[in-house]
This record gives structure tokens, C-alpha cells and sequence, in this order.
């Protein structure tokens, strides 16, 4: 259990490392937008990740973002509320494991068009509630 547990810390390490910057999806209803907008687009996710202070990270991998790219590529989504703001966060990693939002980036603009077009859309199916509480309790 206890390597389990080190191997988990190692991969979020991992990932808070290498995608530095991340797409903020503001929201006035729920801070699980990045992660029901990565659901309704891509469906169930391929891996959970809790994080020290049991934030649940929803992982896609091996998901191909940009039609005329061959790479292929990992989506993370997080979520953000306070007493003040409510956001969903998303974390976008290439195959190689490089922040595709970066700066320097040659995929960085496609990704922003990307997420900002999903974050548009409306898709009133509560199918991803019905999934997220069950890691929840």
C-alpha cells in the first residue's frame, strides 16, 4: 500500500512538474466544469488521481486534440473553489510528457482554440454527475 501510495505522489509530482501552465474555466455554477466539458467530449476518464489534500484529478490519455497533428495527448482536469471564485482547471501534456500549453509550444494555440470551443459548449446530460459522486463517497 505503501508503494502504491509513493507511486501515486511520484506521478502527480510528475504531472505538476511537467504542465506548468494550465486553462482556467471560469463557472458561476459548478467548479466541475473542466472535468464534465473533458467527459461530455472524450467520455469516462482513464485514471484518477487524489492529490495530499484529496482533490480528484481526472486523467485522459493518449487522446488526439488536433486533427492534422500526429501526436497524441494527456488531458488533466482539476477544480478550484473558495469562498470568492469557482473555476475548472485543465492540464494538457504531450506524448513526451511536455507542457502543451506552454509558451513555446507549437501546439499551445490549437489546444487554447481547442478547450475554448468545448468550453462553449452545453451538454445538459447528467451521465457524468451520475460517475463523479461514486468517487466522492
Amino acid at each position: 500500500m505503501k508503494r502504491l501510495l509513493l507511486l501515486i505522489a511520484l506521478f502527480i509530482f510528475s504531472i505538476a512538474a511537467n504542465a506548468q501552465t494550465e486553462y482556467k474555466i471560469e463557472s458561476f455554477k459548478t467548479p466541475l466544469v473542466a472535468k464534465k466539458m473533458l467527459f461530455d467530449w472524450f467520455g469516462k476518464w482513464d485514471k484518477v488521481l487524489y492529490t495530499e489534500d484529496n482533490q480528484i484529478l481526472l486523467v485522459w490519455k493518449n487522446r488526439n486534440v488536433i486533427n492534422e497533428a500526429p501526436e497524441s495527448f494527456t488531458l488533466i482536469a482539476s477544480s478550484f473553489e473558495d469562498g470568492e471564485e469557482m473555476y475548472g482547471i485543465v492540464q494538457v501534456l504531450t506524448a513526451s510528457q511536455h507542457d502543451a500549453l506552454a509558451k513555446d509550444s507549437p501546439y499551445r494555440e490549437y489546444i487554447n482554440e481547442f478547450l475554448k470551443t468545448l468550453s462553449k459548449k452545453e451538454v445538459k446530460n447528467r451521465r457524468f454527475y451520475k460517475e463523479y459522486i461514486k468517487l466522492e463517497y
